[in-house]
């Protein structure tokens, strides 16, 4: 392949002492590589010197970086900047211009462009990335855009010049999960079109689906330049078994010995769990063996007789009222039954709008118009749906609006208390779907209530089975209730074997 970027025992000091030494770096036409490493490792730095840029303070002690076969430093070779290369960097906040409209800026990153064509072309940048096309959105301003919004207009004016290399520095770090989905799934889109890519990262799960390779910094020296699958599979150095262990799912919540009752009656009994980022833990059980009691305890709205709810190893307050808004937020309720959820005379617009405003802040009439498609898009409705009532809805309808509404609080826990319970099957199937594709695209981790183990063999990671309000079995769900066997018979065993033990009363 056709070198595009290289790089050459480059040397950058500040204050005598090196910040990159002796670094090599080679990017082909097309090629898309992972820029990896801790804060101060050189990284930004790096990527900055790719673009002919050098902090304040940071002076060039030796070796080359060219683009195309054009020196970069001491200062970069004319045209090469946004004619080869686009940059995206981290905060989209610093790098829109508060007082321009959005056609303006595209404009302004596309250069001279004939009069006639402007409309046309500001259609087409916002296209490019998933941004709608009309008008009235190119007249906004960058405040009346959500943070993914405002990252993918980073994003098209950075592509406005067509370069064949995007230089990205940390462009997702400062967005919400679902923003950070949605700009994800626009780079993914560019990098099929041949763009190359130099990702700057300290999170090596966010950059290996999308890169060809991994070039890990430690110190301002490349320890490791290998294909994203084997640093992944086998790190090499110190620092990227760091990273590596970094990437593995983190307990967000957990419950400690969860005991709760109504008046005198124990319904809940010293109950722990542990719930990873992006898995889903199936908490199953007959009716009355407490687990929606569970669920409302997690959330805040029973308060557990003894014990504690835990979100990263932090306890929080028994009750909803005791938790800051950050925490309220963090845990989303998805009850079972959707049409008693949602309001009958409030359209879907206001239901979503609701939670935007109260647990996300966002309190103009504009920024709430602009969530409210993101949010329906998301569990796969379309945007016409935001001026139906519930009743106009249909069951799986309704529930994917209940799981809009959960997520316009950017959880990071949804509880689903029998969420596909009173659906038909293909309704079922279709919310289990979408519950797959949130943990997979968002990282959401997901408490899934269920009396069918069909549901929890089919969609959980890992189970935990209650009776009698005790956990008498967890694990895998593979272990648990492994594909090919009868779930109704395994439960049945599971059911019946703490009895057997003297763990529950006959």
């Amino acid at each position: 392949m056709t070198a595009l970027v290289e790089v050459r025992d480059l040397r950058l000091l500040a204050g005598g002492r090196p910040v990159l030494d002796g670094v090599d770096l080679v990017l082909a036409e097309g090629e898309s590589v992972g820029l990896v490493g801790t804060s101060g490792s050189g990284k930004t730095t790096l990527a900055l010197a790719v673009l002919g840029h050098l902090r304040s303070g940071v002076r060039h002690g030796g070796g080359r970086v060219s683009v195309r076969g054009k020196d970069m430093l001491p200062t970069p070779a004319p045209g090469v900047r946004g004619g080869t290369i686009g940059y995206v960097g981290q905060d989209p906040g610093v790098s829109l211009n508060p007082y321009a409209r959005i056609s303006s800026i595209l404009l302004s990153a596309a250069g001279p462009t004939p009069r006639a064509a402007r409309a046309g072309r500001v259609r087409d940048l916002l296209e490019r990335v998933g941004l709608p096309r009309e008008d009235a959105f190119a007249r906004r301003y960058p405040h009346q855009l959500s943070g993914g919004q405002q990252q993918r207009v980073v994003l098209a004016a950075a592509l406005a010049r067509e370069p064949r290399l995007l230089v990205l520095d940390e462009p997702t770090t400062a967005l919400d999960l679902v923003a950070k989905a949605e700009v994800l799934r626009e780079i993914r889109r560019q990098t099929e079109t041949g763009v190359a890519l130099l990702w700057v990262s300290h999170d090596l799960s966010t950059v290996r689906e999308l890169v060809d390779r991994v070039v890990v910094l430690d110190v301002g020296k490349v320890t490791e330049d290998r294909s994203a699958v084997e640093v992944t599979a086998a790190p090499a150095v110190p620092v990227t078994r760091a990273a590596a262990r970094a990437e593995d799912p983190a307990i967000v919540l957990s419950g400690r010995s969860l005991t709760a009752s109504f008046g005198e009656r124990e319904i809940l009994s010293d109950v722990d769990f542990d719930l990873h980022r992006g898995a889903c833990l199936a908490v199953l059980g007959v009716s009355g063996v407490g687990k929606s009691t569970l669920a409302r305890c997690l959330a805040g709205l029973h308060r557990p007789k003894s014990g504690s709810v835990l979100l990263h190893g932090t306890a929080l307050a028994p009750g909803v009222r005791g938790r800051s808004d950050a925490e309220r937020a963090a845990i989303a309720l998805v009850a079972q039954n959707p049409a008693e959820a949602l309001h009958p005379h409030q359209d879907v617009r206001t239901a979503l709008s609701r939670p935007l405003r109260r647990l996300r802040g966002i309190t103009s009439r504009s920024g709430q118009d602009a969530e409210v498609p993101r949010l329906l898009e998301a569990v796969r409705l379309p945007s016409a749906l935001a001026s139906r009532l519930p009743g106009e809805l249909s069951g799986g309808q309704r529930q994917r609006v209940a799981l809009a509404r959960a997520l316009a609080a950017g959880p990071e826990v949804l509880i689903c208390d029998e969420a596909t319970s009173a659906l038909d099957t293909a309704s079922q199937a279709g919310v289990l779907d979408l519950l797959a594709g949130l943990r997979a695209e968002l990282g959401v981790a997901v408490l899934l209530i269920t009396h069918d183990p069909w549901v929890a063999a089919s969609a959980s990671d890992s189970v935990l089975v209650l009776a009698g309000g005790r956990a008498v079995a967890s694990g895998p769900t593979a272990g648990l209730l492994p594909v090919g066997e009868d779930p109704e018979k395994l439960v049945t065993r599971l059911l019946v074997s703490p009895i057997a033990e003297g763990v529950l009363p006959a």
